[in-house]
C-alpha cells in the first residue's frame, strides 16, 4: 500500500511536483489554521522559518525534511524524540551514490592532494552553499579529509542542480559529479524517502 503523504509547501515548485507524482497517495496540503491531513508522513519543502512553525503543529507524524538552509535543529531534535524525522537535502537517487564515491575517493587519495566542492543551482535558490554541498563536506570529513573543504556556489538561470567534487594533485585531477536534468527526480525521490521513513523508529535520521 502506498505511503500517504501530506505536503507542507504544496504550492511551491517542488511541492506541486511531489503532489502530482503521489497521485492517490497525496492526502493534501498542510496549510495554516487547518488540521493536518491524515497521513503516514509529512513532507516539508518550505523554508527554515516555515519548518519551525510546522514543528509546533505536528503530533508524532513522521517528518521528511527537504528544506535546506539554517534549520531549527534544536526543535527538530526535540520532535525526533517522539517521532521519526529525516533530513534529506537532496531527494535524488544519484546523490547517495555520489556521497559513497566521495568517501571512497577521499579515503584513498594521496596525502598531498586537495579537495574542493562546486555546486550550481537556479538563481531563485536562497541558501548557498546548498544542503547537498554541506552533506558532501560531511562525507569528506567522515572519510578523513578536512572538515571544511573549500566550497563554491553558483546561482545561474534555470540550472536544476549540479554538484561536483574536485580531487587534485600534482599534474592531475579527478572530478566526481552529479547532475539533475529534470526536477521530477526530486519528487520521485521524495516518495521513496517517505516510504522508507514510514518504517523507521523515532529518532533523527541524516542519511
Amino acid at each position: 500500500m502506498a505511503t500517504r503523504i501530506a505536503i507542507h509547501g504544496a504550492g511551491g515548485r517542488l511541492g506541486q511536483l511531489i503532489a502530482s507524482e503521489a497521485g492517490n497517495a497525496y492526502a493534501g496540503p498542510v496549510v495554516p489554521d487547518a488540521p493536518i491531513p491524515g497521513c503516514d508522513v509529512v513532507i516539508d519543502v518550505t523554508s527554515p522559518e516555515g519548518l519551525a512553525t510546522l514543528l509546533t503543529r505536528l503530533d508524532r507524524q513522521p517528518l521528511l525534511v527537504g528544506t535546506t538552509g539554517e534549520l531549527p535543529m534544536a526543535a527538530l531534535e526535540d520532535y525526533a524524540a517522539r517521532a521519526p524525522v529525516a533530513i534529506v537535502p537532496n531527494f535524488s537517487a544519484g546523490v547517495p551514490l555520489l556521497l559513497e564515491l566521495i568517501q571512497r575517493a577521499v579515503a584513498s587519495m594521496p596525502d598531498d592532494w586537495s579537495v574542493e566542492i562546486v555546486e550550481a543551482h537556479h538563481d531563485q535558490k536562497r541558501d548557498a552553499p546548498s544542503g547537498t554541498a554541506k552533506r558532501m563536506q560531511r562525507a569528506v570529513a567522515d572519510a578523513g579529509g578536512r572538515a571544511d573543504p573549500p566550497t563554491h556556489a553558483i546561482r545561474l538561470g534555470d540550472t536544476v542542480g549540479e554538484h561536483t567534487i574536485w580531487l587534485s594533485g600534482p599534474g592531475e585531477r579527478l572530478e566526481i559529479k552529479h547532475v539533475a536534468t529534470r526536477r521530477e527526480v526530486f519528487a520521485i525521490g521524495a516518495l521513496r524517502w517517505a516510504s522508507w521513513l514510514g518504517q523507521q523508529p523515532a529518532g533523527l535520521h541524516r542519511p
